[in-house]
C-alpha cells in the first residue's frame, strides 16, 4: 500500500487573518469619522492586496510534504 500526504500550507490562514485585521483596524478607524479620503481608502485597498498576493506567491513555491522532508535531510 502506498502511503500519500498531502502538503502542509500554514501560511494561507494567516495572510488571511492578516488581511482581516487591516480591514478591521481601517473600518474601526472610518466609522468613527463622518468623512474618508479616497486616498485612504486606495492604501487600504493596496494593504489587503498586497497581503493576499504573498498567499498566490505562497501557492508558487512548492509545498514541502512530510515524506519529501525526510528525503531533503538525507
Amino acid at each position: 500500500m502506498t502511503e500519500t500526504t498531502e502538503p502542509t500550507r500554514t501560511a494561507e490562514p494567516r495572510i488571511i487573518s492578516d488581511a482581516l485585521e487591516v480591514i478591521d483596524s481601517a473600518l474601526g478607524d472610518f466609522f468613527q469619522r463622518e468623512l474618508v479620503s479616497s486616498g485612504e481608502i486606495t492604501d487600504v485597498l493596496l494593504d489587503v492586496r498586497t497581503l493576499l498576493r504573498r498567499s498566490d506567491e505562497a501557492e508558487a513555491v512548492p509545498a514541502i510534504s512530510k515524506s519529501d522532508q525526510g528525503v531533503a535531510r538525507a
